[in-house]
Order: structure tokens, then C-alpha cells, then sequence
């Protein structure tokens, strides 16, 4: 009895250790971290040296650990290796020494590194006008070092780079701390440019794929991966396969969930020959997304990527058609494959594993199943416009004729009453005679040059419209400067619009007189009468898109009415440079031929200049402060 329960024991083992063992091979080969530790930094000019050099080097030490990357030897065993060695962890100068070191505590590289530069400035606050202060007092430090790799079993140095950053505080120690935190980000940053994950794609399904590599290893959600055209071989650790410039890229993907051990990555773009086995490559290079059209509703579209691959609202992405193939003649062997941008997409609703957005441009040529390729971010239009119509007028003439007696001394007009007039030193005689002035026309022209930016998805247009009004022969001359918010509604989307919309603007109209009573007036500050308008209005617009082309109609309804008119005079006051400041003054209105203009609407057409934009991209993968040597 006895006898067979060992028996059973033994083959539960033995089972056991089977697993275990076909476990182990269907990860390939277990990744092996590299051993590695910093070294303390030297080179601290000024005080708090020692401080300055060990905060460096923990910061460093601190992040390489967070990286999951390597297996950090610390500082304690290191200190005790070297202890055993009869040195002192300062000691360490010549490279031989460090080498032997390295070997003696199971170190592969260390990093050495030495401060090139390390200053401070003080810049005092900033006070306002009322002598407030606008911004405190702060220190400003820059630090720079220079750091390497030193390979422990070939005793060269590797990697190397140069690296500053700056830093504020309220003091100097502050600042320079500062400084230090940002110094460590980067150059952590640079290394793992230098020793990126390399494994292999372990299971495969459809677009889903797992990798034996996960949090323990440095693998963490959002890394992108490129895919290559090379094997995993049992024999060899896949972190060792070489990969060159001539290596086949075969696809990306970007890793969407981790375990210890393990993680998941989503493939996108042409991934068709993407096999299980196919070894894989970290990359720092921003990776733009691909993806294919699921689904098409009028102007809106479905894709087949979302949050998963790091989607957001406002992704933009051109479409793709595809043009031709490029193959060998001899062969029918292809080599590429030409497409061609027809339209773009923003993307306005976001799920876990896909995207909904809206057709901006080439809505007519879009079809389902067409591939996209993620683009610079799209901003919208803007235009720049002529145009050419008739504004209506409104008012009425101040038919008097006036004779007044001009003090130009006192700087006064004052009506004379029948004959009653005796000249005497300082005073004229002006007339006023309107009775002949002409009748305001109904229309006239007007002149339009306008600006505007028209959001993609919203279709909302800003504008800024300038007027120029033409009275023909009259004394009078008017301009308008008005901003808008407009709706572009498609009747033809892409091609025809209506565009109702809502502004405010200002205006401005000068006017004629007898030069004598103005300059009498505002004592020679002075030569004509002008008057402001502050109006509303709404308008409707309508727009037939040609390409780059617009051509447009627009009429406006506004409450633009110049009735106030001023002149110039002195105040008597001078400014900072001396110069004497005037004030506006009304002028009594039987002085004024058009006491009373109103330009209630205006009709114009003309044509724009439309001009697509771009917003600012995604973020770079270099890292400012650093050089590579």
C-alpha cells in the first residue's frame, strides 16, 4: 500500500515538472535582466558638493528601479564588495578597478557620470503699476553631466550622452533640486532609447496578441512595438536576435493590457503577415495609428481602433485609396503598394476597442473598409475674402440756411439773430447754407474684406468683416469693422452652404462742414465731424465651395446709425510727451447737413481664398538637453 502511494507521488511530480517545463519552453526562454548600478557622480562645483552628487545618483538609481528594465545592484552590496576589496566606494578611478568591481558583485554596466556645469541665478520680483508684486523672487539653476555605459565583460564604455536641464525655486536649494529631478527623467529616458524590449509574439488572435514579457520586465500599457520579419528561435534568447537596418517591418502594435509576466498588445495597420513566433521591437518613435473604416452613415464613420490604442477625441486621420501596386515584371513579385489621401476624419466619440467620427473632407469618395492613417491634427479653414455689393441709407437733410458769428478767441459759435451783428476785433461771420445739399441716395456701394476660421466638426464660423461705404458725391464717408458667429448648414455638404449668424461691430463716419466752424470749434484741433456706432447685427450667407474657391452672397440687417457728431478741442493738459491732449465735444445738431445716417442693411457677394490648417502634432520622442555622442 504504502509502496503505491510513492508510486502515485512520484508521478504527480513527474507530471508536474512536465508542465512546469512546457510552461517555461511556451515562453521561450525566461528574460534575464541585466544587472546594473550607478555609480556616484562627481564633478559639483560650490556647496553642498557631496549632497548634490548622491541626490543624482539616488534620483537616477530610483527611476532605473520604477523602469522594471534591469535589476539594480544597490548601493549597500556594492559598498561591500568594494569594502572586501580594501577600497573606498570614492576610491574607484581608473576603469580596471571598476571592471574588476563590476565582476566581483555580478554588475554587467554601470553608469558613470560627471557634473560638466551646475549654476544659479537670483531674479528679483515684479511689481504692476500699483506696485503690486506681479511675480515673487525665485532661483533659477541649470545643471549639466555628461554620462556613460561602461560594459563590465568587455570593459569599453557604450552608450554615452550629454545632458542638461533647469530648474526654479524659491531658493537655491530648491531650484537645484528641481534641476536634478528633470536631469534624472531625461537621462533615464535616453538609456531606454538604447536598451529597448525585444521579444517575441507568443499567441496571436486576429488583430489581439500576447507577449511572454509584462510588468516585471518593463512592459507597460501604451508602449508601441514594431513587428519583424524574424523568427524566434528556441535555442536563442529573443532579446539577443539581431535586428538591422535591413530587417523586414511587418506591423505595430501597441501593448493595451499587462500582468507580471505577460501582456497583451493590439496590432493595427496591415498586420496580414504577422505570424506567431514573429520577433518584436520597442520603439520610441511616435507611431501613428491605422486603422480601417467598419462602417459608413452619411458624414459619420465607424473604425476599427479606440482607447486601446491610445485614441482620443480629435484623432484625425487621412483615407486612404488605395492606387496601385508596384510589381516586378518578371517576377509578379510586390513591392509596395501606392495610396492615395481622399478625405479626413475626426474622431468625436471614443470606445474601448473603436471610434466613431466625422467625415470633414471627401465625404462623396469614402467608402467602408478603406484604410486610415493617422495625421496631423486637423484645425479647420481659413479664408480671406473680397467682395463687392450696395448698402442701404436712411436719413434725412438739415435743409436751414444759418448765418453765425465765430469768436475765435473764445473758440464759440453763436447764431445772429436778424441784423443784429456789429464786427468787432476776433469775430467773423460764417454762413451755413444747406438748402441746396442733395438728398442721401437709397443705395450705394460698399466694398467687403473679410476673414474667417471655420471649426471642422461643428461647422461654426468666426469672421471679421471690414466695410468701406461710399456715399458718391456727398460729404460723408463711413467704414465698419464687425465680428460674426455664423452655422454652416450643408445643403450639398462640402459643396453648398447656408450660413445664418449673429455679431456685434463698430463704426465710424466723418462729415463735412465749413471748415471755419470747426476749426473755430475746437480752436484748429479740428478740420470735420465724426461719429461712432456700436451695432448688432445678423446675416445670412450663402456658399458654394470650388476647391480652394468659395464663392459667396451674404446680406446683413445691422443697427448701424451715426448720430452724434463730435469734434476735437484742447484740454489744455499735456501727456508724458509734452504734447497738449484733446477731448471730444457734440456739436449742436442745425450745425450738421446729416444730422441722422442709418445703414440698416447691406448686399454683397465676392469670393474667398479657403486654406486648410493644422494644429500642433503629438508629443516628440526626443528629449530636450540631450546629445547623443
Amino acid at each position: 500500500m504504502l509502496q503505491s502511494v510513492q508510486t502515485k507521488i512520484c508521478i504527480f511530480h513527474a507530471i508536474f515538472l512536465l508542465i512546469m517545463l512546457y510552461s517555461l519552453d511556451s515562453l521561450g526562454q525566461i528574460y534575464n535582466k541585466e544587472n546594473v548600478s550607478v555609480l556616484p557622480f562627481d564633478g559639483w562645483q560650490g556647496y553642498n558638493a557631496d549632497g548634490f552628487q548622491e541626490m543624482l545618483t539616488g534620483k537616477i538609481t530610483t527611476r532605473i528601479i520604477n523602469s522594471q528594465r534591469f535589476n539594480v545592484v544597490d548601493r549597500a552590496n556594492l559598498k561591500r564588495t568594494i569594502e572586501e576589496q580594501n577600497l573606498q566606494l570614492s576610491g574607484i578611478i581608473d576603469d580596471s578597478t571598476v571592471v574588476e568591481v563590476g565582476k566581483l558583485a555580478g554588475v554587467q554596466k554601470f553608469i558613470v557620470g560627471n557634473f560638466t556645469g551646475n549654476t544659479v541665478e537670483h531674479y528679483p520680483p515684479k511689481y504692476n503699476d500699483d506696485g503690486k508684486v506681479k511675480e515673487k523672487a525665485y532661483y533659477q539653476a541649470t545643471v549639466s553631466v555628461t554620462i556613460r555605459m561602461l560594459e563590465v565583460e568587455s570593459s569599453h564604455y557604450g552608450e554615452s550622452a550629454e545632458a542638461s536641464a533647469s530648474g526654479r525655486g524659491e531658493n537655491s536649494e530648491a531650484a537645484f533640486t528641481h534641476a536634478l529631478d528633470s536631469l534624472a527623467e531625461s537621462v533615464v529616458a535616453e538609456f531606454e532609447q538604447h536598451f529597448a524590449i525585444q521579444t517575441f509574439i507568443k499567441d496571436l488572435e486576429r488583430s489581439t496578441v500576447t507577449i511572454p514579457r509584462g510588468r516585471d520586465s518593463g512592459v507597460k500599457v501604451g508602449m508601441n512595438f514594431v513587428v519583424h520579419d524574424l523568427k524566434h528561435q528556441s535555442d536563442l534568447s529573443p532579446d539577443k536576435v539581431e535586428i538591422n537596418s535591413n530587417t523586414g517591418d511587418i506591423g505595430r502594435l501597441k501593448i493595451v493590457s499587462t500582468e507580471s509576466n505577460t501582456a497583451q498588445g493590439r496590432l493595427f495597420g496591415d498586420f496580414s503577415q504577422v505570424v506567431v513566433g514573429n520577433i518584436i521591437r520597442e520603439t520610441k518613435d511616435r507611431v501613428k495609428i491605422e486603422a480601417r473604416i467598419l462602417d459608413k452613415f452619411f458624414g459619420r464613420v465607424t473604425v476599427n481602433a479606440g482607447a486601446d490604442l491610445g485614441l482620443t477625441k480629435g484623432s484625425t486621420f487621412n483615407v486612404m485609396k488605395q492606387q496601385k501596386d508596384i510589381i516586378d515584371p518578371k517576377s509578379g513579385e510586390v513591392y509596395a503598394t501606392r495610396f492615395k489621401p481622399i478625405g479626413t476624419v475626426i474622431i468625436t466619440e471614443v470606445q474601448p476597442t473603436f471610434a466613431r467620427g466625422k467625415i470633414v473632407k471627401g465625404r462623396y469618395f469614402i467608402r467602408e473598409g478603406m484604410k486610415l492613417k493617422e495625421t496631423t491634427p486637423f484645425g479647420g479653414w481659413a479664408g480671406l475674402s473680397i467682395g463687392y455689393g450696395l448698402f442701404n441709407i436712411e436719413g434725412d437733410v438739415n435743409r436751414t440756411e444759418s448765418r453765425f458769428e465765430l469768436d475765435t478767441w473764445k473758440g464759440t459759435v453763436s447764431p445772429i439773430v436778424r441784423n443784429q451783428y456789429r464786427e468787432t476785433y476776433g469775430k467773423e461771420i460764417a454762413t451755413v447754407d444747406y438748402t441746396d445739399k442733395a438728398e442721401l441716395p437709397q443705395f450705394s456701394s460698399v466694398l467687403q474684406i473679410s476673414t474667417y476660421f471655420k471649426s471642422p466638426v461643428r461647422k461654426v464660423s468666426t469672421g471679421l468683416d471690414f466695410k468701406l461705404y461710399n456715399f458718391g458725391e456727398q460729404d460723408l464717408g463711413a467704414v465698419s469693422a464687425d465680428l460674426s458667429l455664423s452655422q454652416n448648414i450643408g445643403i450639398l455638404p462640402e459643396i453648398l452652404y447656408l450660413t445664418p449668424g449673429i455679431g456685434f461691430g463698430i463704426g465710424r463716419s466723418t462729415q463735412q462742414i465749413p471748415t471755419n466752424i470747426v476749426k473755430t470749434l475746437s480752436q484748429g484741433k479740428d478740420d470735420q465731424l465724426t461719429a461712432y456706432s456700436f451695432f448688432v447685427l445678423g446675416k445670412l450667407s450663402a456658399r458654394l465651395k470650388l476647391g480652394k474657391l468659395v464663392l459667396w452672397a451674404d446680406a446683413d440687417y445691422h443697427t448701424l446709425r451715426f448720430s452724434q457728431w463730435e469734434y476735437r478741442v484742447g484740454t489744455g493738459e499735456t501727456d508724458e510727451e509734452g504734447k497738449e491732449t484733446t477731448e471730444r465735444r457734440l456739436i449742436a445738431r442745425n450745425l450738421v447737413p446729416y444730422p441722422d445716417v442709418r445703414i440698416p442693411a447691406t448686399v454683397s457677394i465676392g469670393i474667398t481664398g479657403e486654406f486648410d490648417f493644422t494644429l500642433p502634432g503629438g508629443p516628440s520622442s526626443s528629449f530636450p538637453g540631450l546629445v547623443r555622442r
